[in-house]
């Protein structure tokens, strides 16, 4: 098997896991001239990057992606806080925390084991990886039933036409989606920063805990379970979060992000130049001996563990605990009926995507 050539084609690579080992050991920091980019995967690396306030979530001459401007999904990508940086994001993020932490985990476990029941016999399982969490925060933000399948339907529309590269038709699809959440958002009596991050809430499950459910369901599949920890995760809810939090760390859904030079800096003795981005690969870091002890040994059980799966730093995502608790309901569930080997076929690898590691499975 050849290695990936680069830290982008690593993320659908049947196994990256060497190729990040040789960069943290070899070039923890480095100028990708191929990619145009600075590549981070040691932890020292990722964790300076995403603590450095002259890096920023987006390039600074360009705060909404050019094919957003002057569009409906444009406007409410410019109100996501996860978008942005500076003032606003320091007066908006901590409602947007704050929100996160209104639901209890049995709210949470409700909404995905309701959500679960509702999609698992009528979507095949590759949809289901995406719909499932979307439709999970829907009923905990309190959509109607009958608004429920158009809802997640929105959500993946805005999440395409918002993705780098899409088309004239994904963004058209995504303004109406945007008009239409933002909408419900109004009907609530939302501010439009509020109605925006509560778009934000189902559209980022999309990728990262769909992701995070597909490779919970690899992991546990008979085949891949080191040490009988499958059966010790089927025994309590609290046992099968250890084992969702211990995939996280060891499989990373979201295997890098980027951020964005706003000034010349020195990162780690590396000078960057204003207006250069940085690949910061969160999954390398999370294997990292800095970071925890015997990293690529998988361990359900392992004391404090650590992952920069959910980012550091004022990025840090609020909503870490719903996602590890939506994944751990879904697939209690689906394994408490006898129908996990049936419905989670062979993976037959990932989805062509640049940062999420989201497994294909065969029908």
């Amino acid at each position: 098997m050849q290695p990936p050539r680069n830290a982008i084609e690593a993320v659908t690579h049947p196994d990256p896991w060497p190729f990040y080992r040789s960069l943290r050991q070899e070039r923890p920091l480095f100028f990708d001239a191929g990619l145009g980019l600075w590549v981070a995967s040691s932890h020292a690396a990722v964790s300076a990057a995403l603590n450095h306030p002259a890096l920023r979530v987006r390039p600074p001459a360009e705060p909404v992606p050019m094919g957003l401007q002057g569009t409906a999904a444009g406007e409410v990508f410019a109100l996501l806080v996860r978008m942005t940086d500076g003032e606003f994001h320091a007066a908006h993020k901590p409602a947007v925390a704050q929100a996160a932490r209104r639901w209890t985990l049995a709210d949470v476990a409700r909404a995905a084991e309701d959500a679960t029941d509702d999609l698992q016999p009528r979507l095949e399982v590759n949809d289901f990886l995406g719909v499932l969490p979307v439709q999970a925060m829907a009923r905990l933000l309190g959509v109607p039933e009958e608004l429920r399948d158009d809802t997640c339907r929105w959500a993946l529309q805005f999440t395409q036409g918002i993705a780098p590269g899409a088309g004239t038709q994904a963004v058209a699809l995504a303004d109406d989606a945007a008009a239409a959440l933002m909408a419900q958002g109004r009907a609530l009596g939302l501010q439009p920063a509020q109605a925006a991050n509560r778009i934000a809430f189902m559209q980022q499950a999309m990728d990262a805990t769909g992701g995070l459910l597909g490779l919970v369901a690899l992991q546990l599949a008979q085949d891949q379970v080191p040490e009988g920890q499958g059966a010790a995760a089927d025994a309590s809810q609290e046992a099968m979060r250890r084992f969702v939090r211990e995939v996280e760390r060891w499989a990373a859904p979201i295997q890098n992000t980027r951020r964005f030079a706003a000034e010349s800096l020195t990162l780690l003795g590396q000078p960057v130049e204003a207006g250069q981005a940085i690949l910061v690969v969160l999954a390398s870091a999370n294997r990292d001996e800095a970071l925890n002890p015997r990293p690529e040994h998988f361990d359900m059980h392992r004391a404090q563990s650590r992952s920069m799966g959910f980012g550091a730093g004022p990025h840090t995502c609020p909503g870490a605990a719903i996602a590890i608790e939506i994944v751990a309901t879904s697939l209690r569930s689906i394994r408490a009926k006898g129908q996990f080997d049936h419905y989670f076929g062979a993976c037959t690898g990932f989805r062509p995507l640049p940062n999420a590691r989201i497994p294909v499975f065969s029908q």
